[in-house]
């Protein structure tokens, strides 16, 4: 018997990262001046997620797909290495009180801060907003070029041969 997309909620919940110490130095900098820069605006946010196992992402991957509580499908990455939040370099950013559920402008503003710092936002992956985006994931924000939107296997390897410090030296965010 194949599971669907029936069952209301998740067999178990798998706990989220909200650890700022596990994500690359010069991420975490970023993301402090980005804090800072949202509060200015009067839109005030945390972080919500930063490292991710692979426990977690096969949890948010059966969103939308193995089970359904209102939120849809959550992540196109079946397997951790599949994105940043693996290598300490993405994390998820969420209004500080409104959380998961803050208006429209939250969104937009924490799109424009991030990349005003250099970040890559889930909200505008290409940082072209003439372009449409077949998956936005607005709290998304991302170590910023020369990225691509996804590791590599390259990540992989660098990652089991010197951890995480070698992923993030390559991409300049040690």
């Amino acid at each position: 018997m194949t599971l669907t997309a029936t069952l209301p909620r998740p067999l178990r919940d798998v706990p989220e990262c909200d650890d700022m110490a596990q994500l690359a130095p010069k991420l975490r900098e970023k993301a402090t001046l980005l804090f800072a820069r949202m509060a200015a605006r009067g839109m005030p946010c945390r972080c919500a997620e930063t490292l991710r196992t692979d426990a977690r992402q096969v949890f948010l991957f059966g969103f939308g797909r193995f089970y359904d509580d209102g939120r849809g499908i959550v992540t196109q990455s079946k397997d951790a290495d599949e994105t940043w939040h693996h290598f300490g370099l993405a994390l998820d950013v969420v209004h500080a009180t409104l959380g998961w559920n803050a208006p429209a402008e939250f969104w937009v503003a924490l799109r424009e801060e991030a990349e005003a710092l250099g970040l890559t936002s889930g909200a505008d992956w290409d940082r072209d907003p003439t372009t449409p985006e077949h998956f936005v994931d607005e709290p998304h924000v991302q170590w910023g070029p020369p990225m691509r939107r996804s590791p590599s296997p390259r990540a992989a390897r660098l990652l089991a041969d010197g951890g995480l410090a070698a992923v993030w030296r390559e991409v300049g965010a040690a």
